[in-house]
């Protein structure tokens, strides 16, 4: 029976720290309402909140979110990721991208909750924009595709409930693998700032044929 869930996330320009929080809290809340015990909701910079130090396990849903930085994820994100202990906690992986090509990202991700020990149960890259204020180039904050984070969060949960509604492990319902498509980006670039990261994403946006929704899988 799930008890938690936590939402990590790194996010240097505030948008997968919102796709993050917003699956997690809408997540708990459904798990909650049909639940015999409180279903708790916590959101951690997985930077500056120790994320190694966490302790997961079959009882936790972990939501991870990333932003896509051309096609791949930031690597400090995914060193982070590495030293994780997953212990089997089921995860849903989330990119967080402006719209366009997102790449291997989502692949990667998952592929890196999964060697961590996680048990990967959906991915999704959901699509963000940040609106310039009038007369300023600076963002003022991020909006992100609610529609179907929403579709995504029911869908998820239903999942949830499934594999994890039963006490006798023997009775559980045991996953089929969530085929993402996409593989193992080299990370060519050891170190990227977020202002550089964003030059290239900005690069990489123009290159790239806009998709126009955002995906999941599960």
């Amino acid at each position: 029976m799930i008890r938690k869930v936590i939402g990590l996330y790194y996010s240097p320009a505030g948008g997968a720290e919102l796709v993050t929080e917003t699956l997690a809290r809408k997540i708990g809340a459904i798990l909650d309402d049909c639940s015999p015990l409180d279903v708790s909701v916590e959101c951690y910079d997985m930077l500056r909140d120790q994320a190694g130090s966490f302790a997961f396990d079959g009882e936790t849903v972990a939501v991870l979110g990333v932003p896509v930085y051309v096609g791949k994820i930031p690597l400090p994100a995914a060193e982070v990721i590495r030293s994780i202990s997953g212990n089997g906690a089921m995860t849903l992986a989330a990119v967080s991208y402006g719209g366009r090509k997102y790449g291997n990202a989502l692949f990667e991700l998952k592929r890196l909750a999964e060697e961590s020990g996680f048990k990967a149960i959906g991915a999704g890259a959901f699509m963000i924009s940040f609106m310039a204020r009038r007369g300023s180039d600076r963002s003022s904050g991020p909006t992100i595709d609610y529609e179907a984070i929403q579709d995504f969060s029911k869908a998820a949960s239903d999942k949830i409930k499934r594999l994890a509604g039963c006490e006798i492990e023997e009775l559980k319902i045991k996953p089929m693998p969530v085929e993402v498509s996409g593989r193992m980006p080299v990370h060519k670039i050891s170190r990227i700032s977020p202002k550089a990261a964003a030059i290239a994403q900005g690069v990489f946006n123009r290159i790239s044929v806009l998709r126009r929704r955002s995906e999941w899988f599960l």
